[in-house]
């Protein structure tokens, strides 16, 4: 049959790689069980026991391992006996070389049947079911036969991708114990980290090294090994999981070898540490920044971190130049803060005499004190400075732009070595003294942020912080200190006055808000002759404060502790909460008291507050224009933070500029406002209290009027009365506008009122009409309300009196009959009863005109011919000029009583009855 026919070329393909190959093979097929269905079957001789018993009727794994005997002793005596060599000794360190574990692992035969494997897999092919995971075998037939079948084909087949089983399974066993070492490795040395057992930085730093490597060598196995490359694409989790486990363990071993290493800076920057151990830290720090650089972060590190014990969580930072110059300025500005902040308190708690006399002596010694830091600073720090220029390259040369080749070191000659070492030595000198300048603005700049909260502690307070800062500032002088020490101090004391300033601000702005909510502007406060509300010298309390904290803010970096404020940000949110409060209290007590009509508060905030808070916030927008200057160019160079910062101060100084804004337009538009709610006010009470009709149509008395109407008397004093009350408490300036306003206001809403009624006036009404006008002379006349003689005049000859003067003058004139007829010979008969001393009912010729005036002169045929020195007629003599009457004279004179009787006899003296008749 084909069967038997085809059955020794496939017994010569498998037996290409020798006859004891073709045995081995035969054999296990012929002995070793099929593994159970979707379970990996054991490795052979790994002494594992099976999880499931065998089926019935199979061959048991005592089986399994006699095959395997035989087949290693028929391979022994087939193979060459160079094959077999001597196993290596066990490594005796954990963290085992790739190459060690290979040789403990790779024993002869498991390599024989790996290689041999590797002969099979031209004629055999396998492949994983990943739903079951299990492998099926597939025999190839020779490449000359199209077709091949051999009964032992199914089996040999389910043979072989056991064995690929089993080798694969050995693959990835052989992989987690090496996962499982390197684990183990760095897990001991963060507990080591963790200890306190003091070990030499730069080991530490190199066996950090060692296990910052662990997951790039276990990569690099995985891609090497064919068994162990299919991982990477069909288990990502797991390879994830393993990363980021030994990852993390190198990311906590470096976040501890940092503490270390910073709190080794810091104690080298506090006493005298030898040279070797600044150089082993040197070293350490370099050999850390490389490490640093080659360990990239992993997902979600910082949590993780932060988890297992990290500080706050943040991962591990290289210590560049600059980060070890400012740990070392940290430590030696806390130093010297301590030592400032001790000889500046040196003297409270005693008697004024005790405190003045210690306050003399710490004047006198604290310049000296100054320059004792200096010195001290210096004898410290430039030793460590010149051990990190010998010791560590890596860290400096490329800070200060030096090239790590060194070009410029002279050419090795007879006889030059000791010229090659002065070189050197001249070339560290160099590098240290730059580092030295580096290093002392930023000593003193942390020595003044660590003095500032010292000094504001709660025993002493800010008032004594500040009187500490002036008298720093004072000694700065004569100390003959560093120009990056004084500078610094110098900031330190205008940023302390500065923070004063805030507080004292923050004390009075309490008051005056408290002030507000319960002030009623009663009882006003006077100084150089203007009354101000109390809340309103409280807010004027504000603003000396804010103008010192703006002329003493420093223009450097802030200083303080970390997440403290921003003190240019506290001091513009200080102005801006002064403006709007000073526009709050002078607009919402303003229209308040406008409501209410109280008009004598309703001036005091007007027109004292008003003015007193004007000027205060111009000036203070003055200071704030200059302390805080628009940018020129665009902000988008600045960091993210100082960009944030510009954006918040350009939108406060906004702010209050808008403030100011609002307050001066406030009080360009308070009079007008006030002069439109008076006539407004004015008109109603006309409205409401003025008579009509009857009342100004009497006829004409023996008896002038002589005193005002009530109605007017109280309208006056509702209105004019209020505000000239209020005048007193007025500047000199503000008197005349307001009240000139307000008379304004109140007498054209008199005049309107009554052209809007058409009251008709008899002569004897027109008559009172003069005396209620009169009344408004008589209050500002009144030395009830203490008016300067300059301002009453002011406040008399306003326009708008002449003008009701023109009104009642108009109303004096009544028609007495047509202007066709001729006039009577009146005169006549007065003269006639003159000589014997009869009085007539006239009219003074000064104030009032006689009632033919406005009449027509002479015969219908046509006027006489004037007088020389005659009035033209129409005009009465002393009568204001026509500019006054011309805009309303005839609605005034359409107020006249018309229809009086054609003939009227006056009543004279002559005629009447005598007792006789």
């Amino acid at each position: 049959m084909e069967d038997g026919r085809c059955a020794r070329p496939c017994l010569q393909l498998l037996g290409a790689d020798g006859p004891g190959l073709d045995a081995l093979l035969l054999l296990l097929m012929a002995r070793v069980p099929p593994p159970p269905r979707g379970r990996p079957p054991a490795l052979p001789g790994s002494g594992a026991e099976p999880a499931e018993p065998a089926e019935p009727g199979g061959a048991s794994l005592g089986g399994l391992a006699r095959s395997l005997q035989r087949a290693e002793a028929m391979l022994r005596s087939c193979v060459s006996p160079a094959v077999l060599r001597p196993r290596p000794p066990r490594p005796g360190g954990s963290s085992a070389s790739d190459s060690e574990e290979e040789g403990d692992e790779a024993g002869p035969r498991a390599a024989l049947v790996e290689q041999s494997f590797q002969g099979l897999r031209r004629a055999f092919r396998a492949w994983e079911n990943p739903r079951t995971e299990t492998f099926h075998g597939h025999v190839l037939p020779p490449p000359a036969d199209a077709f091949c079948y051999h009964a032992v084909h199914p089996r040999v087949a389910e043979r072989c991708a056991a064995l690929h089983a089993l080798l694969q399974h050995r693959h990835q066993l052989r992989l987690a114990r090496h996962y499982s070492r390197r684990l183990k490795a760095a897990s001991d040395f963060v507990r080591r980290l963790l200890s306190a057992e003091p070990r030499p930085l730069r080991a530490l730093c190199e066996e950090l090294r060692a296990h910052a490597g662990h997951w790039a060598a276990l990569q690099r196995r995985m891609r090497g090994d064919a068994w162990l490359r299919p991982l990477l694409l069909r288990r990502r989790e797991a390879v994830a999981h393993m990363r980021r486990a030994l990852g993390l363990l190198a990311l906590q071993a470096a976040r501890l070898l940092e503490e270390r290493l910073e709190a080794a800076l810091r104690g080298a920057a506090r006493d005298g540490t030898p040279p070797e151990l600044l150089a082993d830290l040197f070293q350490g720090l370099e050999i850390y920044n490389r490490v640093l650089g080659e360990l990239g972060p992993e997902p979600g590190s910082a949590r993780s971190a932060a988890g297992a014990g990290c500080a706050a969580g943040m991962p591990p930072r290289a210590f560049p130049l600059q980060r070890v110059l400012a740990l070392l300025a940290a430590e030696r500005g806390r130093r010297a803060a301590e030592g400032l902040a001790r000889l500046l308190r040196r003297g409270g708690g005693g008697s004024a005499v005790e405190e003045e006399d210690a306050g003399r002596e710490a004047a006198r010694s604290l310049p000296e004190a100054l320059r004792a830091l200096c010195r001290e600073d210096e004898r410290l720090v430039v030793p460590v400075l010149q051990a990190l220029v010998a010791s560590a390259d890596g860290l400096w040369r490329s800070a200060l732009g030096v090239p790590t080749g060194s070009p410029a070191a002279p050419s090795p000659r007879p006889g030059s070595a000791c010229k090659a070492v002065r070189w050197l030595d001249a070339t560290h000198a160099a590098a240290a003294e730059a580092l030295h300048a580096r290093y002392r603005p930023l000593c003193w700049e942390a020595a003044g942020a660590a003095l500032g909260p010292r000094l504001e502690l709660p025993a002493g307070g800010t008032g004594s912080a500040v009187g500490a800062a002036r008298e720093l500032q004072r000694a700065l002088g004569p100390a003959r200190i560093p120009a990056e020490c004084e500078e610094e101090l110098g900031r330190l004391c205008r940023r302390l006055q500065c923070r004063g300033a805030l507080l004292a601000w923050q004390r009075d702005f309490a008051l005056a808000l408290g002030s507000g909510l319960s002030d009623r502007c009663t009882v006003p406060e006077r100084s150089e002759g203007a009354a101000h509300s109390g809340t309103a010298r409280l807010l004027q309390r504000l603003y000396p404060a804010l103008s010192s904290a703006l002329r003493n803010l420093p223009d450097g970096p802030e200083g303080g502790p970390p997440g403290s404020p921003c003190l240019r940000l506290q001091l513009l949110g200080c102005c801006l909460a002064t403006a709007q409060a000073s526009c709050s209290w002078l607009m919402g007590k303003a229209f308040q008291f406008l409501a209410a009509w109280a008009l004598q508060q309703f001036l005091l905030v007007t027109q004292g507050d008003l003015q007193l808070l004007k000027a205060e916030t111009d000036a203070l927008e003055l200071l704030v224009s200059a302390a805080f200057p628009e940018p020129e160019g665009s902000p988008q160079h600045l960091a993210p933070h100082r960009r944030l910062r510009s954006h918040h101060e350009r939108w406060l100084c906004l702010q209050i500029r808008s403030a100011a804004a609002s307050i001066q337009l406030f009080a360009g538009d308070v009079l007008k406002l006030f002069s439109t709610d008076c006539k407004r006010m004015s008109a109603e009470i006309f409205d409401q209290t003025m008579p009509l009709g009857r009342h100004w149509r009497l006829g004409l008395r023996a008896e002038l009027p002589n005193s005002p109407s009530e109605y007017a008397a109280a309208a006056a004093q509702t209105v004019l009365g209020q505000v000239l009350q209020g005048a007193q408490l007025l500047p000199r300036d503000s008197q005349v506008p307001t009240l000139a306003r307000v008379m304004t206001a109140f007498v054209e809403a008199w005049m309107d009122h009554i052209l809007a009624q058409k009251i008709k006036f008899s002569l004897q009404g027109a008559l009172q009409l003069q005396q209620d006008f009169a009344l408004v002379r008589q209050l500002v006349q009144c030395e009830q309300y203490g008016l300067e003689p300059d301002t009453r005049q002011a406040l008399l000859s306003l326009r708008v009196l002449q003008q009701m003067d023109g009104a009642i003058l108009c109303l004096l004139q009544q028609p007495s009959g047509k202007a066709y007829l001729p006039p009577h010979g009146w005169p006549s008969l007065r003269q006639c009863c003159s000589n014997h001393g009869a009085r007539t009912q006239e009219l003074g010729a000064s104030s009032l005109h006689s009632l033919e005036t406005l009449e027509a002169v002479g015969p219908s045929a046509g006027p006489p011919p004037p007088l020389p020195g005659a009035e033209p007629p129409g005009r009465p003599r002393g009568a204001p000029p026509e500019s006054y009457l011309s805009g309303g004279q005839q609605q005034w004179l359409a107020l006249r009583l018309h229809g009086a009787r054609r003939w009227r006899v006056p009543g004279l003296p002559c005629m009447a009855k005598s007792p006789e008749g």
